[in-house]
């Protein structure tokens, strides 16, 4: 059984660093002096846990740990195998202990200080996430991820100066690294400093032409400043780069469909959706081209995977109604625009109101047959 550790990404256009937890390895290492009968139950306790991962056993695999516990219980590793099961299923304040107990007995353990910096933020406890950080820049001062999981912390506390200090002061650690310029633009994204935005992605480009994020965070500056033949660049450079990259597929899609390039628009719309079908913007533009081509099968996927994520958006009922019609489920369909209607009367929206009364005629639908006062 090997160390339960986390491999810290950075990805500086969404905020905090998340730990991307490693699979179980092979044996965790001896630290007490263990007499042959110990080592071997605690190998044996350490194998059935394995057993117990693999089977989606957490609960079962925790228990184990503990009882390996009581055999070597100055064994940092195994508190933080405790730490990163409890975080595998989401028991972030659970995890915290353990991860505290695993530090304790290996302080100058870097990846147990993330993971519990990690957990802090899932508990939005803010005040613990950045002393953690800060324990980390102190330990090891040259930690990029450390000061980038400062500034991803205090961007969501909307402390942008604490923020740009924790970026500026990695940039004097590691000057020239396309990380620090791609976290300043983001950050000057947010302040909407457009014009320093895309200075920093240029920066961190021209250092690292390979991240297609590098390439979307320069768009959506250069899209804020009107600069949309650069802005459309920069989104082919990075569906190039990263043709899983949704937001980019869906940007550049956007901007096929400003030219009047519809089959390219539709190309991109759906790729967007194949890398992220929860891109709800993504599903309403290729729902509405679906339907637009007739292509009633694909429309209904698109809206109700709508309406699922948005249940009272009146407008995405109607059209999900639209694309029911058209697949010749007549019942479904007047089901589906009457919740339109029901939604659009809610919200005071007469107009659209107007518009199902007058679908429902179209499809000579009787207003009285299905309880509609006229």
């Amino acid at each position: 059984m090997g160390t339960l550790q986390g491999d810290f990404t950075v990805n500086f256009r969404t905020g905090p660093i998340a730990p991307q937890l490693l699979p179980l390895g092979s044996r965790v290492p001896q630290v007490a002096n263990l007499s042959d009968a110990q080592q071997e139950e605690l190998d044996e306790l350490l194998r059935q846990a394995q057993d117990r991962v693999s089977a989606r056993d957490y609960a079962g695999a925790i228990a184990l740990y503990q009882r390996a516990i009581r055999i070597d219980p100055n064994n940092a590793r195994l508190y933080s195998g405790i730490g990163y099961l409890y975080v595998r299923q989401g028991q972030y304040q659970e995890a915290i202990e353990p991860y505290r107990q695993a530090i304790a007995r290996d302080t100058n353990n870097i990846p147990f200080r993330y993971a519990l910096a990690h957990a802090y933020v899932q508990l939005e406890n803010y005040n613990q996430a950045i002393a953690t950080y800060r324990a980390i820049t102190e330990i090891q001062p040259n930690q990029a991820d450390a000061y980038l999981g400062l500034g991803g912390v205090y961007i969501t506390l909307e402390n942008y100066d604490e923020a740009l200090k924790a970026y500026e002061q990695l940039g004097r650690l590691l000057p020239n690294n396309p990380q620090v310029y791609g976290a300043m633009g983001s950050l000057y994204l947010i302040q909407k400093d457009y014009r320093a935005a895309r200075d920093y992605f240029q920066r961190a480009i021209a250092i690292d032409r390979n991240r297609s994020e590098l390439y979307v965070g320069l768009a959506d500056a250069q899209l804020a400043l009107n600069e949309r033949d650069g802005a459309f660049r920069s989104l082919q450079e990075a569906v190039r780069i990263n043709a899983s990259d949704a937001e980019a597929q869906f940007l550049l899609a956007e901007l096929y469909r400003e030219r009047g390039n519809e089959d390219q628009a539709y190309r991109h719309y759906r790729l967007a959706v194949q890398a992220d079908p929860t891109l709800l913007a993504a599903q309403a533009a290729v729902g509405a081209m679906h339907l637009a081509r007739e292509e009633f099968v694909q429309a209904v996927l698109s809206y109700r995977r709508l309406t699922a994520a948005l249940p009272n958006n009146a407008g995405a009922h109607y059209n999900l109604g639209l694309a029911l019609w058209g697949q010749g489920l007549r019942n479904q369909a007047v089901d589906a625009v009457l919740r339109s209607r029901r939604l659009y009367e809610r919200e005071g929206e007469l107009a659209g109101v107007d518009r199902v009364d007058a679908l429902l005629e179209l499809w000579n639908v009787n207003l009285d047959d299905v309880g509609v006062a006229p």
